[in-house]
């Protein structure tokens, strides 16, 4: 292993602990010394960094974003249209949490369109959700935000990429439940156990059927919420248990 790639696995390594400072110093010192190739490795590593400082504070866009468009220019330059995608997703979470929703609308769009010309669903899905998170911060948005997280969930159903289907389902979850429609949810979401409990029934491997059922963890947390919310408490329960069974 040369000094550049034990530069990157050490900030991979405090970054994966959340020690973004530890990582941001690691990924400077592999960058003082590739930083002025323009190839595959390069951007990798600008993206790394960019990830780093946006873990570091969301709030500061200077470096996140310096590094992540580096990242988007050296991906343009080599044609790689599904890595220029998760730049364009990348710089526009940074805007958006940075509330520049207008640059974040921008970039969001721009990862849809190359998402579609690509042809790749899980790509566009992830686009897609990236964009129904900015519209949903806004009133006026909410309404698109739905069509948008049900387009996902269209989109990656038919593909069985269920990764993406359940995420676009807690954003719809979510909306519902802003729009004061908690019951609606909650069936939806005791809905959408039934799916799990179906789709894990395919799995034959014990362990690998239950990592399935924790990699959804969150679904059934949202069902117990909506039905702490509409106070059966004994249904919050039983949810909970479901998590459990093999």
């Amino acid at each position: 292993m040369d000094e550049v790639e034990q530069f990157i696995k050490n900030g991979d390594q405090s970054f994966q602990k959340e020690k973004y400072i530890d990582a941001i110093r690691e990924y400077t010192k592999a960058y003082e010394i590739i930083g002025k190739n323009e190839d595959a490795e390069t951007a990798e590593l600008c993206y790394k960094l960019s990830q780093a400082y946006y873990a570091l504070d969301s709030k500061n866009t200077e470096n996140s974003k310096k590094y992540g468009e580096e990242s988007l220019n050296i991906h343009k330059k080599l044609d790689e249209t599904e890595l220029q995608v998760l730049d364009l997703i990348n710089l526009g979470y940074i805007d958006m949490d940075a509330h520049n929703l207008q640059a974040s609308r921008e970039n969001l769009d721009k990862a849809v369109e190359k998402s579609n010309s690509s042809e790749d669903p899980s790509l566009l899905s992830l686009s897609l959700i990236a964009k129904a998170e900015l519209l949903s911060r806004h009133k006026a948005g909410k309404k698109e935000a739905m069509e948008t997280y049900e387009q996902v969930m269209q989109i990656s159903g038919d593909s069985n990429d269920w990764d993406n289907y359940f995420e676009a389902l807690r954003g719809k979850l979510s909306l519902l439940r802003d729009d004061g429609k908690e019951n609606i949810a909650f069936q939806i979401a005791m809905d959408s156990l039934d799916l799990i409990d179906k789709l894990a029934a395919t799995i034959k491997n014990k362990k690998d059927r239950k990592s399935f059922r924790k990699s959804l963890s969150y679904i059934y947390d949202v069902a117990s919420d909506i039905s702490m919310e509409l106070e059966n408490v004994d249904q919050a329960i039983k949810i909970a248990q479901r998590l459990e069974q093999e």
